[in-house]
């Protein structure tokens, strides 16, 4: 999905510490389906499919609007104010409102790149045997240096590649015979069972679709585009970029969430139709078995490795962004250092916790789909707050928000919102 910008190396090498920018080097829509797409998003679709076959469908087809209103306000506050989210949010809310949803978000990005980490140890394994803790660490390891020395535009031409393992799904829904007509009618009607289990998989979808990441990234893109060339230059307007910026986000949207239908559909056709569970790797690796064979575990690690590479410089500049953000109000060069620094935390931070998870054989399936839960259940308040940003005049001004964007924003929030008291109301009462 949306590429958050990583601050590019300082052109006095002496004073400013490694911190590339990426977001305007790559085109947004290069490495869009892994970042939306991580093994997070990945098992989540699998588990919904394996448990719930086609009932979730809707969920991608349905979710694409509200996604697309999303993203677009969240560039048209970024290009207005010439602020990130964070820093709006802080100087338009109370501080008790402002640090518990920005709060969250650190503890859902931290998780979520914990369970990546444990994730690319599993697609290690899976490709070459031997200790997923040891591969876990090593790799974990290897996305630090990677977003510290190595300018994103730069790896990703190569790890895209490894990304686009996951259109192994589209052909295992066209060789498993399944009915378009199926498809179609599960994708644009919505079946809803009234289970506790049934609502805590649809927050880990929507926590896989509108990821908060996604919001403050795509703010921080937008930013990086229209940035001033002077300190003391008035932010630009961005029309063109903002321009750039929807079509971008209308195609990657898609693409991104039609891979997450049809992962859904693969797993929904093997095993639900055959009855079997998800519990392990492997039980996820034979959902790709009627395509790729005795290859599905590679297939599958390939793809572990790749998405989570591609994911995690978003996941975790976005949450050093939102760290900054919260504390102080620099900005350009200013932020370079800080946010360097708060990035290599927020990392460490997130490797050192995959690793544990490995070493305590917690199962990685757990990890993965729990982290898409608590995505999906801090997605709400950081909504609310979005859409209630986008209608203050003191915010942002004579901004333009077509009324169907807020309509969008509301329903999607509203929806969200219904889907967690659901869940806790069926815990309570049945």
């Amino acid at each position: 999905m949306s590429l958050v910008h990583e601050y590019e190396r300082a052109t006095n090498a002496r004073d400013e510490l490694p911190a590339h920018s990426w977001a305007r080097h790559v085109d947004p829509g290069l490495v869009s389906t892994a970042t939306d797409n991580d093994p997070s998003g990945v098992v989540t679709y699998s588990l919904a499919g394996a448990q719930f076959g086609y009932d979730m469908l809707w969920m991608c087809a349905l979710s694409y609007p509200s996604m697309v209103a999303f993203q677009l306000v969240a560039s048209s506050i970024a290009a207005q104010t010439g602020k990130g989210l964070t820093v709006n949010m802080r100087e338009h809310y109370s501080r008790l409102l402002f640090y518990l949803a920005v709060g969250r978000f650190l503890v859902a990005n931290v998780f979520n790149i914990a369970a990546d980490v444990v994730a690319m140890g599993v697609g290690a394994q899976l490709l070459w045997h031997g200790s997923v803790p040891l591969f876990a660490a090593a790799f974990g390891i290897l996305s630090i240096a990677l977003q510290w020395f190595v300018p994103y535009a730069r790896y990703a031409r190569i790890l895209k590649w490894l990304a686009a393992s996951l259109f192994a799904y589209i052909g295992v829904t066209l060789v498993s015979h399944t009915s378009w007509r199926t498809l179609a009618l599960h994708a644009f009607v919505p079946h809803i069972t009234w289970r506790v289990d049934y609502f805590t998989m649809l927050l880990a979808v929507l926590g896989t679709t509108i990821s908060p990441y996604l919001l403050f990234s795509q703010a921080e893109q937008q930013i990086e585009g229209d940035r001033p060339p002077t300190a003391g230059a008035k932010p630009l307007a961005g029309k063109r970029h903002l321009n750039k910026t929807r079509s971008d986000t209308l195609i990657r949207t898609v693409l991104s969430n039609a891979v997450g239908l049809f992962v859904m559909a693969a797993a929904a056709s093997t095993l639900h139709a055959s009855g079997h569970v998800l519990a392990n790797a492997d039980d996820a690796a034979s959902v790709l078995r009627p395509l790729a064979g005795g290859y599905a575990s590679h297939v599958l690690g390939l793809a572990f490795i790749g998405t989570a590479l591609l994911a995690l410089p978003p996941l975790a500049g976005s949450a050093a962004n939102a760290a900054i953000s919260a504390r102080d109000g620099h900005a350009g060069r200013q932020r370079n250092r800080p946010v360097a620094h708060a990035l290599l935390v927020v990392m460490a931070l997130g490797v050192s916790i995959g690793v544990a998870l490995t070493v305590m054989h917690i199962e990685p399936i757990r990890a993965l789909y729990w982290s898409a839960v608590l995505n999906g259940s801090t997605a709400t308040p950081v909504m609310v707050m979005l859409v209630l940003l986008s209608m203050k005049r003191s915010a942002v001004g004579d901004l333009s928000t077509h009324w169907t964007l807020r309509a969008l924003c509301w329903l999607a929030t509203l929806f969200a919102g219904a889907a967690l008291t659901a869940e806790f109301a069926c815990e309570w009462l049945f």
